[in-house]
C-alpha cells in the first residue's frame, strides 16, 4: 500500500486553524469589552458632554490610541493633562455621552 492511499483511508481530525482564530478573536473581543465595562485598572478619564448631560468614561489610553488616529494624536504626551497619580484627563463637551459610548463599543 502506498503512503498516499494509507493516509487517505484514516480518519484523522483536521486542525481547522480558521476556527481557532475565530475563537481567539471572540475571546479577545470579550476580554476588551470586559475592560471597557469595568472601572478598574484604567489610565484615562474622559469627561464627555456638557451641562446636565455629562458622563466620565474610565478607559485605557493604549487601546484608544491603537484603534483611533484621533486618540493617538490627542493622547500624545504634548496634549494630555495628568492627575498626581498619573491618570490622563480629557474633556470633550461637543459630544454626547450616548454617542461616545457607541463610539467606544
Amino acid at each position: 500500500m502506498s503512503a498516499s492511499s494509507s493516509s487517505s483511508s484514516r480518519n484523522v481530525p483536521v486542525n481547522n486553524s480558521n476556527n481557532l482564530k475565530d475563537n481567539g478573536k471572540s475571546k479577545l473581543v470579550n476580554d476588551l469589552t470586559s475592560l471597557l465595562n469595568k472601572a478598574d485598572c484604567y489610565d484615562t478619564e474622559i469627561k464627555i458632554g456638557k451641562n446636565q448631560d455629562v458622563e466620565t468614561f474610565k478607559v485605557h489610553a493604549v487601546i484608544l490610541k491603537a484603534r483611533s488616529p484621533y486618540f493617538k494624536a490627542v493622547l500624545s504626551a504634548n496634549w494630555v493633562k495628568r492627575t498626581e497619580n498619573g491618570i490622563i484627563l480629557l474633556k470633550k463637551e461637543n459630544v454626547s455621552p450616548k454617542i461616545f459610548k457607541i463610539l467606544l463599543e
